[in-house]
C-alpha cells in the first residue's frame, strides 16, 4: 500500500518515513501543501498523512481540495495544535481522523491500520488462496506448514496479488502501488521481485504457476480450480540448506522469543535511537533561535523575524520531542510555545522563567531518546507443578518434559516450611514488580514443588497462596495428588489450581502440562475514566499481559471509540462529568452489537449500593481501583476468557426501546 505524507518539519518526517517503510508501505514525502497537491494528481494513494500548518497550501484547505476534486482515500490530520476548533476543521473539511502532537509511533500506526482497514471491504483478517495464507497482523506467509523468508517488497507484492485475486497487474501498476517516487525503478524491477516470489513459493511446494503471468497485460494469481493442496510428500527442494536455515530461524524464535509488544518497543526505541543521531543538529539550530529569542525578550528588543522564527522553532520542537519520547522536553516547549504565542501584556512569566525553560530544554535535547533495555527471552507464564504425596514421580516427570523440549525447575523440599517459603519469596517475590510477565530467574518452563497438603497447616498454606498470587496473576497452576477426596480438592482450589489431576501417569501430566502453559492473551480493552494519573499508569501495568488499553477521558466520545477500537473489554468509572458511568453501560447493552462485551466498572465507590446500581445498568463486575496490581490483572483477565453465550440481563427482559427520530 502507498502513503503520502505531507509534512515540513524534517524530523518528524523522517521518523515517520522510517516507521512507515518498517511496517513495509511505500512512502512519498512532500513538504509542502503545493508539493502534496501534484502528487495526488500524479499517482494514487491509499491514504494520506497530512500536517495542519504548512506551508503553501495549509492542511484544512489540503483535505477540503481532495474533496472538492472527488478524491476519497482516507486522510489522517497530524497537528500539534491543541484548538478543538481546529480539530473540527480538519474533519469537517474531510478528514477521516484526526492524531495530535506529540504522540506514539504505535499509537498513529495503529490509526493508519485502522482507516486502511476501512477503506477494504470486506475487512479481512488473513488472507488466503488455496494453501497459501498470509496474515497482515503478523506479516507471517506460509504455504500449508512451511513459512515463507520474504523480503518486504515480495510481502506487498504476494498481499497485493491476495487482496484482489482477480485482477491483473501490469508492471506500471504494481510500480505505483509499491514503490515510492523517489525510487523511480524501471519496469524490469518488477519482473525481478516477480521471479524471486515464484523461486520461494515453487521451494514450498507451490505450483511453479501460482502467480501466472498474463502476456501483454501482467500478472495475477492462478484460479483456484486445479490448484493442489500440498498434502502430497515434501518436494525434495525443501531439504535445501536454504530452507533448513529457514526452519532454523523459526524454532529459534519460538524458543527464545520476548513478549512481541516489548520487542516492538524495543526496535522503535532502536530506530529513533538511530534518527536522532542523524537530526540532533537541526534540533540543536531551534534551540540557538529559542535561546536568542529570549535574551532578546530580556532587554525588550524582540524583533519580528525572530519572534516568528522562536514561534515556529518552539512549535516543531514541541511535536518531533514527543515523537522521540521526550515528553518532558515537549511540555517545555509548548509552554514556551504558548509564552511567545500571546501578547507580553499576558504573559504570566518573566524573561528568567523564559530562560530556565530554555535551559531545561536544552539538557532534555542532549538526552537523547532513551535506549532499550536488553530484551530477555522467555517462554512466555511459567507453569508451577505442586505433586502431592507424588515425589517419586519427580525424576520421570522432569526427563519427559525434557523429550518435549521443556526445562523443568525442581525446587528442594527436604527442609522445613520457613525455609522453603524464604526460597519461593527469594525466587518469586520480584514478579509483582516486574514489567514482563515471567519469573525473576526465566530458566525454567515449568517449575514443581513436592509438598504434602494433607499435613500442611492451615496458615502455611495461605502463605504458600499468598506467595504463588505474588508471582503472576495468571499463573498456571497444576495439582497433581494421590488423594482424590473432596476436602482435598479444595485445599487445591485454596491453592489457585488451575486443574487437579488425581493418581495421573507421567504421560498425563506432561499432556495436561503442556496445555495449560500459554502465551499471555492479547486483548483489547477500552477505558472510559477521567482520572488522568490511573489513564497515565495503566496501560503501562497492562501492556505485559498482552491487554492494548486505548483510554478516553471523554464520556462523550465512547460510542464513535467502540466502532473504532473494537474493544474486547470495557473498563469504566462510575461518577464522571457529562455522562456517569452507569448511563454509559446502559447504553452500550442498548446495542445488540454490544450485548456480550464484557463491562467492568473500575471505581473508588464500590459499597453496596454503588456495585448494586452497576449490576443492573449490565455490569459484569465491580473492581476497587485500590486493588493491588496482581489481583486487578487477574481480574480483568477472568473477564477475557471464553464463557458460554448467555443472553444479556436487559434482553431477558420483556421491554421494547423504540425511537421515532
Amino acid at each position: 500500500m502507498r502513503i503520502l505524507l505531507v509534512e515540513d518539519d524534517d524530523a518528524i518526517a523522517t521518523v515517520l518515513a522510517k516507521s512507515f517503510a518498517d511496517e513495509h508501505y511505500a512512502v512519498d514525502v512532500a513538504q509542502d501543501g503545493y508539493v502534496g497537491w501534484q502528487l495526488v494528481n500524479a499517482f494514487d494513494y491509499d491514504l494520506i498523512v497530512l500536517d495542519v500548518v504548512l506551508p503553501k497550501l495549509d492542511g484544512i484547505q489540503f483535505c477540503q481540495r481532495l474533496r472538492d476534486y472527488g478524491y476519497h482515500m482516507p486522510v489522517l490530520i497530524v497537528t500539534a495544535l491543541d484548538s478543538s476548533t481546529r480539530k473540527i476543521a480538519g474533519l469537517d473539511a474531510g478528514a477521516d481522523d484526526y492524531i495530535t502532537k506529540p504522540f506514539q509511533i504505535d499509537e498513529l500506526l495503529a490509526r493508519v491500520r485502522v482507516l486502511l482497514r476501512r477503506a477494504q471491504t470486506p475487512i479481512l483478517s488473513m488472507l488466503e488462496w488455496g494453501a497459501l495464507q498470509l496474515n497482515p497482523n503478523t506479516r507471517e506467509v506460509t504455504f500449508g506448514e512451511h513459512l515463507l523468508n520474504l523480503t518486504p517488497k515480495e510481502y506487498r507484492l504476494l498481499e497485493l496479488f491476495l487482496r484482489k485475486p482477480s485482477q491483473v497487474f501490469s508492471r506500471s501498476a504494481i510500480l505505483d502501488r509499491l514503490w515510492s517516487s523517489s525510487d523511480s525503478p524501471g519496469e524490469d524491477t518488477v519482473t525481478a521481485h516477480i521471479k524471486g516470489l515464484r523461486r520461494k513459493l515453487t521451494q514450498v511446494g507451490a505450483p511453479a504457476d501460482l502467480i501466472k503471468t498474463v502476456y501483454g497485460v501482467g500478472y495475477r494469481l492462478k484460479p483456484l480450480e486445479g490448484f493442489e493442496s500440498p498434502g502430497m510428500p515434501t518436494p525434495t527442494s525443501l531439504d535445501s540448506p536454504k530452507n533448513l536455515e529457514i526452519n532454523d530461524q523459526k524454532a529459534t524464535l519460538a524458543a527464545t522469543s520476548v513478549h512481541p509488544a516489548l520487542a516492538k518497543q524495543q526496535q522503535t526505541q532502536v530506530t529513533l535511537r538511530s534518527l536522532w543521531q542523524r537530526l540532533e543538529a537541526q534540533q540543536g539550530q531551534r534551540l540557538n533561535t529559542l535561546k536568542q529569542a529570549v535574551e532578546a525578550i530580556a532587554i525588550n528588543q524582540l524583533p519580528p523575524h525572530l519572534h516568528q522564527q522562536a514561534q515556529r522553532a518552539a512549535h516543531s520542537l514541541k511535536g518531533s520531542l514527543g515523537i522521540f519520547g521526550l515528553t518532558t522536553g515537549s511540555e517545555l516547549a509548548q509552554r514556551l510555545e504558548h509564552q511567545l504565542a500571546v501578547p507580553w501584556s499576558d504573559r504570566l512569566c518573566d524573561p528568567n522563567q523564559l530562560r530556565d525553560w530554555v535551559i531545561a530544554l536544552e539538557q532534555e535535547v542532549a538526552k537523547g531518546p532513551s535506549l532499550p533495555e536488553p530484551a530477555t527471552p522467555t517462554p512466555g507464564l511459567p507453569l508451577l507443578m505442586i505433586l502431592d504425596d507424588l515425589a517419586e514421580l519427580t525424576p520421570d516427570i522432569a526427563q519427559a518434559g525434557r523429550d518435549q523440549g521443556v526445562t523443568v525447575q525442581i525446587w528442594p523440599t527436604d527442609q522445613p516450611w520457613p525455609a522453603l517459603r524464604e526460597q519461593l519469596n527469594a525466587g518469586f517475590l520480584s514478579m509483582a514488580n516486574s514489567p514482563t510477565p515471567g519469573p525473576s530467574l526465566p530458566v525454567a518452563n515449568w517449575i514443581m514443588i513436592n509438598l504434602r497438603l494433607q499435613t500442611m497447616p492451615e496458615s502455611n498454606q495461605q502463605q504458600l497462596l499468598a506467595i504463588i498470587g505474588l508471582m503472576a496473576p495468571a499463573l498456571p497452576v497444576l495439582v497433581c495428588s494421590a488423594n482424590g477426596s473432596l476436602h482435598h480438592r479444595i485445599q487445591a482450589a485454596r491453592l489457585g489450581a488451575s486443574t487437579f489431576l488425581y493418581n495421573p501417569t507421567v504421560a498425563e501430566i506432561i499432556d495436561w502440562g503442556m496445555t495449560l502453559q500459554a502465551q499471555p492473551v492479547t486483548a483489547r480493552v477500552l477505558m472510559v475514566d477521567d482520572d488522568p494519573d490511573l489513564l497515565e499508569a495503566l496501560p503501562q501495568r497492562l501492556l505485559p499481559w498482552g491487554l492494548h488499553l486505548t483510554t478516553l477521558a471523554s464520556p462523550a466520545q465512547l460510542w464513535s471509540s467502540l466502532h473504532r477500537v473494537a474493544p474486547d473489554l470495557l473498563l469504566l468509572d462510575i461518577e464522571m462529568p457529562g455522562f456517569n458511568g452507569l448511563e454509559l453501560c446502559r447504553v452500550v447493552r442498548q446495542s445488540p452489537l454490544w450485548h456480550h462485551l464484557p463491562i467492568v466498572f473500575l471505581t473508588a465507590y464500590t459499597d453496596i449500593s454503588h456495585s448494586h446500581a452497576a449490576m443492573l445498568a449490565g455490569a459484569n463486575d465491580v473492581i476497587d481501583k485500590a486493588l493491588p496490581g496482581p489481583e486487578l490483572v487477574q481480574r480483568l483477565l477472568q473477564q477475557l476468557k471464553p464463557t458460554p453465550s448467555l443472553p444479556c440481563p436487559l434482553t431477558a427482559l420483556p421491554l421494547k426501546f423504540c425511537c421515532t427520530e
